[in-house]
């Protein structure tokens, strides 16, 4: 039993082994999502810009012949062709800026500024022969290629049912003079990109969301993990001054306002009780807001059941709790374990009561 506790992986990540994994570059992002909200940006795009360019560049090729040079040189045929293709160049040039900014917002808005070299650094593991044998063939390859498989089919079944729609279209283009027929295949090819863009953009979503599932099963802690997070945050310094500031916030507030801010009240249950509070986004440990005995522990109780604040019922706890602890004290080391034990508990019984509802 002790060894399941410790060894699977059922609590949350505090907010330090997030930071720490996203220092190593463990974060949740879709290269999918990136590149289909890249796609679907230059099909948006590509028309006004391949139109100015058709329209700069009929002119300027125009230009370039009624002033060509008589005598043919290496370097008059080198500025008749600058003449020719800058319009073309201007074009690219501002498609690929589009196509880099708006790739530069889908990475950060999936992970945020994040610069990290963790990834990169060499590891004896990266060039060991048996540790690149599981990663190919490793549940998380497996998924990769087949979902490259199906994107690859779902694309292939788009572009077939494209070109089967405009075929008509497309074997009359030889009978067509050069303008109508790169405006009817300019138009047959952005109506096939717009397609794919939108069906990757639903796929790549699908797949963003099945990420941050996968690194937040990734990132979950043992029971055994927590508690030697929280000793070895007890003593630094950073935990001692905000200890010091909570014991200053909660002198300030009344009992009411304390038992309305906690996680869970623990109680004797009637000689003692203890309002405890565990900020899920800060790296401290769980925090003693108030604390009773005889008649006040029954006033807490009292306020808690008004406020349905959960009472939890654990007597060596709760007079543990009351023997070491003064409001705004982090817990100590040693009750590490059963405070985490009862707040996984009571946040179990509220999870289930949300869904119920």
């Amino acid at each position: 039993m002790a060894e399941n506790e410790s060894g699977e992986r059922t609590e949350d990540p505090t907010p330090k082994r997030r930071q720490e994994a996203r220092k190593k570059g463990t974060v949740a992002k879709s290269t999918d999502l990136t590149g289909a909200i890249t796609l679907m940006a230059a099909t948006l795009a590509a028309p006004s810009i391949f139109g100015g360019i058709a329209g700069a560049a009929i002119p300027a090729f125009s230009r370039q012949v009624s002033q060509a040079p008589k005598d043919v040189t290496p370097f008059s045929m080198m500025g008749f062709a600058q003449g020719v293709a800058a319009p073309w160049l201007g074009g690219a040039l501002a498609l690929l800026m589009v196509l880099l900014v708006v790739g530069l917002i889908a990475n950060v808005g999936q992970v945020g500024l994040l610069f990290t070299a963790e990834p990169m650094s060499p590891k004896l593991e990266k060039i060991n022969p048996m540790a690149g044998a599981k990663r190919i063939f490793s549940r998380r390859a497996a998924m990769e290629g087949l979902k490259a498989i199906a994107k690859l089919g779902i694309f292939a079944w788009i572009a077939f049912s494209a070109i089967s729609a405009d075929w008509q279209k497309m074997t009359g283009l030889v009978w067509m003079d050069p303008a109508s027929s790169a405006a009817i295949l300019g138009g047959v090819l952005h109506g096939l990109m717009t397609k794919i863009a939108f069906v990757w953009l639903v796929i790549a979503s699908v797949d963003y969301f099945f990420q941050r599932k996968e690194v937040e099963k990734q990132l979950k802690m043992t029971k055994q993990e927590l508690k030697q997070e929280m000793k070895e945050q007890e003593g630094s310094p950073e935990v001692k001054s905000a200890q010091y500031q909570k014991r200053r916030q909660l002198l300030k507030g009344g009992l009411a306002k304390q038992l309305r801010e906690a996680d869970v009240l623990v109680t004797n249950p009637t000689h003692f009780a203890v309002a405890i509070k565990y900020e899920r986004n800060s790296v401290h440990a769980p925090v003693v807001l108030a604390k009773g005995q005889d008649h006040l522990a029954l006033k807490m109780r009292e306020i808690a059941a008004g406020i349905d604040l959960p009472i939890v019922e654990n007597k060596p706890l709760a007079r543990a709790l009351y023997k070491q602890c003064e409001p705004g004290d982090f817990i100590p080391r040693d009750l590490f374990g059963p405070v985490a034990e009862v707040l996984a508990f009571v946040y179990k019984t509220v999870k289930q009561r949300r869904k119920a509802a």
